[in-house]
């Protein structure tokens, strides 16, 4: 495989790792036969791993950094979770009551479900991919125009997939007013994104440092989320004024990007191991090589010279 080939292999196959199986999800109807986990791991790369890979060459072709890649994350959340899967105005999905906590009668969403998911995918699904597989294959463009169609039906595809699969598990279907508002926040995102100009900025920051910053906020941003000790809006201010406070970090002392990727990888790898432990002793194994195998992944990219600015 050429350079290019291989930097965009690698990009695609992280996006899912990160957003779906290091996390754990696999494992919430209980441990999946490994036949199933291949198959879901392909319908990921289709969705996960594509989107990551266009956003990422999306941004590095006009040139720009770290915001419009966030930016366009973030209406990537948007589609997924408020188009295909449509969890953000689902009350029942998976069986779960998500928009109970923080509801918002006149939007139909739950604040703190919807703030929580949309951080997934803008931190773990899309921007911890993109900085490690930048770690190792710089930042200049992977795909051809060819490629970028290629790659464009193959997310298309995915995008199809995922709602038919959404669908047939409950049968829900927001209301038209719902999915089009959804559809106007994350195409007035991508807007938004393209027309970033700041034009790239050289790293500053330490990397130790960053890593540090970006596991406790991270780890903070899952803690106060899932054990609930906080009530609903407080919960929602928290994890806001995490978010705000790497931001602010992040723009101000622009520490490597691979830093506060590795600090969220880790984090994510704790999580899904609690999730494996409680679907047993097959999981937690199988989990527990997945998180070394992302570890010895963290230290060799974070080894790497030249690491990928921050802007």
């Amino acid at each position: 495989m050429t350079f290019r080939k291989t930097a965009i292999a690698a990009l695609a196959a992280l996006s899912p790792l990160f957003a779906e199986f290091l996390l754990g999800d696999q494992y919430l109807a209980g441990p999946p036969e490994a036949g199933r986990q291949l198959a879901m791991f392909a319908m990921f790369v289709t969705l996960y791993g594509a989107g990551a890979v266009l956003i990422r060459e999306v941004a590095r072709r006009m040139n720009r950094g770290w915001p419009t890649i966030v930016t366009l994350a973030l209406a990537y959340g948007v589609a997924e979770e408020g188009l295909l899967t449509q969890t953000l105005f689902n009350p029942h999905y998976l069986g779960l009551d998500l928009l109970k906590p923080a509801y918002i009668p006149w939007l139909g969403i739950g604040g703190q479900w919807t703030v929580y998911v949309v951080t997934l995918h803008v931190v773990w699904s899309i921007a911890t991919p993109i900085a490690i597989a930048e770690a190792f294959f710089g930042r200049t463009p992977w795909l051809r125009r060819p490629g970028l169609w290629a790659w464009s039906v193959v997310l298309v595809i995915g995008c199809a997939a995922t709602f038919f699969v959404s669908y047939q598990m409950g049968h829900f279907l927001a209301a038209p007013a719902q999915l089009i508002g959804a559809f106007l926040v994350a195409a007035g995102l991508v807007f938004a994104a393209l027309r970033l100009t700041a034009a790239p900025k050289p790293v500053r920051g330490k990397g130790w440092l960053g890593f540090v910053v970006g596991l406790l906020a991270s780890t903070a941003f899952q803690v106060v989320m899932k054990t609930g000790f906080l009530p609903p809006w407080p919960t929602v201010a928290v994890m806001l004024a995490l978010e705000a406070a790497v931001v602010a970090y992040a723009s101000r002392v622009r520490p490597p990007a691979i830093s506060l990727a590795a600090g969220a990888a880790v984090t994510y790898g704790w999580v899904g191991l609690l999730t494996a432990v409680d679907a047993g002793l097959a999981a937690t194994v199988e989990q527990s090589l997945l998180v070394a195998g992302t570890l010895v992944v963290i230290v060799a990219a974070c080894s790497r010279r030249g690491t990928p600015q921050c802007s």
